[in-house]
């Protein structure tokens, strides 16, 4: 559903630029893109400037990496201004921005749906952003605990009257803290103690200061490398997340021309996601060489938890409605999950059978 802020009107694109695009839409997906093919692709349609900026590396952002190592985002006919952070790890490679642009106003964001809603649910009378599409809509968080714990800890009702660290209160690490104290008919407040711990947490635990731990990919690796019981998965509940989405300003969505570099935009991404499920090689080799991951079990920790990462990158609205319902003392009740996303543009995307094609 659209925000209520767009008009039906400008859900149109032209002929035009509907053509070109779906000119690019048929080059073979899921292919390691050479700089002929680069050129090639390109050559039939102007390329539309964009600045995007995201927060940092994660997995879920590592389409975002493949695309620029594989000349996707030129191939759909973007001139990408990619504002990302440099690698997690020594020996990575950095993304510059193009040339006196690193101070450039984003036209995008790569961010978390839930902390964007509670941002806004803060300051109720300021225009807010909303998703277009997203590549993190599964609770997948592991449950780490300290060493010997394993022996206390065997079911989640042993949780209760635990202290367990989070990275942030209002992330999806502490979301789904919340989630697992709404799915035990708990005392959010009462039944545990959230500890916002620094970093990932990995220090509180080794310190004893935490019992256990919600973390993703990097952190759910090292610790499970350096012999920390795991010892749930969040993935069995089977929840959807608001998690990293592609957020835009909804009155800049209302340009045909934006409109358009969101919908080429999309298709970057879709398709780079591709490419992570169908062409593990290469999603090894960026991150060994993009991401500086040298460590091979690290590696195959990312790859093989990237199978969540959704092959239809819609925005997660189960994700915001859920948000809205954990988090009331903030306001949330002042909004409702179309208030935050609009999936008209991966609707016209799908329709056009583009998405399947990828992984045929």
């Amino acid at each position: 559903m659209q925000n209520r802020n767009i008009k039906n009107a400008t859900r149109g694109l032209s002929a035009a630029l509907l053509a070109v695009a779906m000119t690019a839409a048929c080059t073979d997906a899921g292919q390691v893109t050479t700089e002929t093919d680069q050129a090639t692709a390109g050559a039939g349609q102007d390329l539309l400037p964009i600045t995007l900026s995201a927060g940092n590396r994660s997995l879920t952002k590592l389409p975002l990496v493949i695309a620029w190592d594989q000349g996707l985002f030129e191939k759909h006919g973007l001139d990408m201004n990619l504002l990302i952070p440099g690698p997690d790890f020594d020996g990575g490679r950095e993304i510059p921005p193009k040339a006196g642009m690193a101070d450039a106003a984003p036209e995008v964001w790569f961010r978390g749906g839930t902390p964007m809603l509670l941002a806004a649910a803060r300051a109720p009378d300021e225009p807010h952003l909303i998703n277009i599409g997203s590549t993190d809509c599964a609770v997948r968080a592991s449950i780490i605990g300290r060493m010997g714990i394993e022996a206390e800890i065997t079911s989640l009702e042993d949780l209760r009257g635990r202290r367990i660290g989070v990275s942030g209160i209002t992330n999806t690490l502490g979301f789904q803290a919340r989630l697992l104290a709404q799915r035990m008919g708990w005392d959010y407040q009462t039944d545990f103690t959230i500890v916002d711990a620094e970093n990932d947490g990995l220090e509180e635990l080794a310190a004893g200061s935490v019992d256990v731990i919600f973390v993703n990919e990097i952190a759910y690796s090292t610790a499970k490398s350096a012999g920390y019981p795991v010892l749930f998965d969040a993935g069995d509940w089977n929840e959807e997340i608001a998690g990293n989405s592609v957020a835009v300003d909804p009155v800049w969505l209302q340009d045909p021309t934006n409109r358009e570099k969101a919908r080429r935009l999309m298709m970057v991404i879709a398709e780079a996601i591709s490419i992570i499920h169908q062409q593990p090689e290469i999603t090894r080799r960026v991150l060994r060489e993009w991401n500086g991951v040298q460590d091979d079990t690290l590696a195959q920790d990312i790859v093989e938890r990237g199978a969540w990462l959704p092959r239809k990158p819609y925005a997660c609205v189960d994700g915001l409605r859920k948000t809205i319902e954990l988090y009331p003392e903030l306001g949330t009740e002042r909004f409702t999950a179309e208030d935050f996303y609009d999936n008209s543009i991966m609707q016209e995307i799908d329709a056009s059978g583009y998405l399947d094609d990828l992984y045929l």
